[in-house]
């Protein structure tokens, strides 16, 4: 039964996607009058909903994007998946959604630096590299597992620019249930990219920046809406960005270009999101490994680069996205998307491997070249009913999701160095490297779904119980890339429970609980491993989360508990083979705060104490010890003022704090815990025919301060270091 269901599931969805668009389009307009209040224009929803209102978002509402919250830093709801839009206090997780403002403000270059804000939330690859990686709740996440509106495996999958997105919403805990899977799987948490969307208001701004060592840009923003009744959107985002950067001998360039559309009709709402990008990262930085025996890595500057001046990566990204919402009266609402994309990414990085004490180590260069094709697409019902004094919230959609990769690994060579004093030496001969057109493809993943959930509000909806289940299918199969052979193939399927609950105990205090499985995607061997590459089976990740939520209008705070248990991976000391054969249970405590508790006054942080622990490791060798790159402590702590004498003047500072953190399963290495400052002003003027100006400074870790900034396991196994003292520049003018 399974088999056959899962089989006949893209074929459904496909089937499902073409009946809802189709039949939407015949019927739009037809026969249906429009609720009271809601018109076709393009508005957000009230920044602060009432506790004790009557429901939850009708489901033609479900998308619609909830307002900034007080401060705009952060909104007052965020994105749910197959829920559809919430209000913080209505949901029973603890999600973070950054506001297009703070990402300006901040002067934002990548996702990246928008997560540095998340107490929950590292970055563990170099800044100075040319892609993202992060770690929620002490679990890695790749930047090609954010999702774009929903839909995951579209983004970029190296870097995505923040200029681009309206909203940037961290999720904490997996997210399977929620969104579905993503390409390597969500355990810690989810990023989600809103993209930049036509608003009532037309938008024509024009900014310039400048970054530490003579990295320029040049960002336009331009949006409109047009046609009877301000029906159709559009908004284009350019960009453009290069030259050096704060590390020696290092450059880059930067191209790229997102367009949105959109139509907002009576019943029938139509988006198009469509975007590519272009990057070259001339001696990119790369994660290091210690030599055996040494039990921290030696202080490096921050601004020394580690690899040569011939080495370069670049990548290609290109995306489309469509989706649709058609009315079928004012309680039930169909949706779909559907999404192709396609990355490339080639070239040549020196690793520093067998770093010693001294400074001593051994530059090992490699070529990764990858590239892969995504196909993602969902479709479902979205409706609300009564039984009784019981209030539903039902939701049911499928999903299908497909990748091929290819992807190589190759060791050029290798030579002795210093860190102290780094050695420039010949490019070896990378004439018999094999391009991306000579590698066949290398995996082939194909996930398919089917989602049910109802969230039922009883009580004058001071109790809303959230029960549902993802009915998951993978298929994995790995292939030779010299010869295209099948080498090894994996299919599991499961049905993942979830269970949330929101108790409203006062009007401006919530108490929440999930309970949630996941199925994910099996870990993948890192570089440096005899494996190299090899993907492992589909693995079971479960959380139990309880928290409290307190909105006080001006600010928000809130206080959670949770556990997540994952089965991991480690690399053998002896064999260097990397194998799933233990499990690691992160147990950890998360406060949160923003707002504007004080006129002119805003704060933007909290603090996460995390336990994280190796259990079940092959013959008990490791239990006990602490996960590899998990700090016991996390901590932000921002904030802003509008200075009183100076109108339009607004001055800011962050701090970030860091732990210890653990490079190997012994434990025997390690990096010391770090502590970073941030200052920043920005002033707001009038320019010429009274136009709006608003001038920026960040000066990003003031002290210049020379640290380890994470260390990682998998596929990004090492240490990475901080960056030095980086000072931003912008102006942005209005039009």
């Amino acid at each position: 039964m399974l088999r056959n269901f899962s089989s006949r599931m893209p074929w459904a969805t496909a089937t499902c996607m073409l009946c809802i668009t189709s039949s939407a389009y015949a019927a739009e307009g037809a026969g249906y009058v429009e609720p009271d209040g809601q018109k076709t224009s393009v508005e957000l929803l009230p920044t602060h909903v009432d506790a004790q209102r009557d429901r939850l978002p009708a489901p033609r509402d479900a998308k619609s994007l909830p307002g900034e919250a007080p401060g705009q830093q952060v909104a007052a709801g965020s994105q749910l998946g197959i829920l559809g839009n919430r209000d913080a206090m209505d949901t029973p997780f603890n999600v973070t959604a950054y506001t297009s403002k703070y990402i300006a403000d901040s002067q934002a270059r990548s996702i990246a630096d928008v997560a540095a804000a998340d107490p929950s939330v590292r970055v563990i690859f170099p800044r100075a590299s040319y892609r993202d990686v992060y770690s929620i709740r002490g679990f890695n996440l790749f930047s090609y597992n954010m999702g774009l509106d929903g839909l995951y495996g579209m983004a970029p999958k190296q870097r995505y620019q923040a200029e681009f997105a309206e909203r940037i919403e961290i999720f904490k805990g997996p997210d399977t249930f929620i969104n579905g899977i993503s390409l390597g799987g969500s355990v810690g948490g989810a990023i989600n990219i809103v993209p930049k969307r036509a608003t009532n208001d037309a938008v024509t701004t024009l900014t310039t920046s400048y970054e530490s060592g003579n990295d320029v840009g040049t960002h336009l923003d331009v949006g409109r809406r047009f046609g009877e009744g301000n029906r159709f959107g559009i908004r284009f985002n350019g960009l453009g960005r290069g030259g050096d950067t704060a590390l020696d001998d290092q450059s880059e360039k930067l191209g790229a270009m997102a367009l949105s559309l959109d139509y907002q009709g009576d019943r029938l709402r139509l988006y198009g999101d469509f975007g590519v990008q272009r990057q070259t990262m001339d001696s990119p930085d790369w994660v290091a490994t210690l030599a055996t025996g040494v039990k921290t890595p030696p202080r490096v500057d921050a601004d020394t680069n580690l690899g040569q001046s011939w080495t370069q990566i670049k990548s290609r990204d290109s995306y489309s996205v469509v989706r649709g919402e058609y009315d079928l009266n004012p309680d039930w609402t169909a949706f779909t998307s559907i999404g192709y994309s396609k990355t490339e990414t080639t070239g040549i990085y020196v690793q520093p491997t067998a770093l010693k004490s001294n400074g001593d180590y051994t530059g090992t260069i490699r070529s990764f070249p990858s590239g892969g094709e995504h196909i993602a697409g969902q479709a479902g019902l979205r409706g609300r009913f009564d039984t009784g004094a019981v209030g539903h919230n039902l939701t049911l959609a499928t999903a299908y999701w497909n990748q091929n990769l290819k992807a190589g690994n190759t060791t050029l060579g290798s030579y002795a160095s210093n860190a102290y004093n780094p050695v420039s030496v010949v490019k070896p001969d990378t004439s018999a490297l094999a391009s991306l057109d000579d590698i066949h493809r290398t995996s082939q993943v194909r996930y398919t779904s089917l989602a049910l959930a109802d969230t039922l509000e009883m009580f004058d909806e001071r109790f809303q119980l959230t029960l549902g289940g993802r009915e998951q299918k993978i298929e994995s199969t790995n292939y030779s890339a010299q010869t295209g052979l099948q080498t090894s193939t994996y299919d599991r399927s499961k049905l993942s429970p979830a269970v949330g609950a929101v108790i409203k105990l006062q009007e401006h205090v919530s108490l929440y609980g999930n309970y949630v499985e996941a199925l994910q995607q099996g870990p993948s061997a890192p570089s440096t491993a005899q494996n190299s590459g090899q993907t492992f089976a589909p693995v079971v990740a479960r959380q139990v989360e309880l928290g409290l939520k307190v909105d006080l209008d001006a600010w928000f705070t809130s206080l959670s508990a949770f556990q997540i248990t994952q089965p991991s991976g480690t690399t053998d000391p002896q064999s260097n083979v990397y194998g799933v054969d233990g499990e690691q249970r992160n147990r950890g405590l998360e406060w949160n705060v923003s707002g504007e508790p004080l006129s002119g006054f805003r704060l933007l942080g909290g603090a996460m104490l995390l336990d994280a622990r190796q259990v079940k490791t092959a013959g008990g060798l490791y239990d006990g010890n602490r996960a590899i790159g998990v700090a016991r402590y996390q901590a932000n702590l921002g904030a802003e003022w509008d200075a009183p004498m100076i109108s339009g003047l607004t001055l800011s500072a962050r701090a970030i704090r860091t732990g210890e953190q653990y490079i190997d399963s012994a434990n025997t290495q390690s990096i010391d815990g770090w502590t970073r400052y941030d200052l920043g002003a920005r002033y707001a003027l009038k320019g010429l025919m009274d136009k709006p100006v608003l001038l920026r400074l960040a000066v990003e870790n003031v002290l210049n301060k020379d640290y380890w900034a994470s260390a990682s396991t998998g596929r990004v196994s090492g240490v990475s270091r901080g960056a030095p003292r980086t000072v931003l520049v912008s102006s942005t003018f209005s039009f």
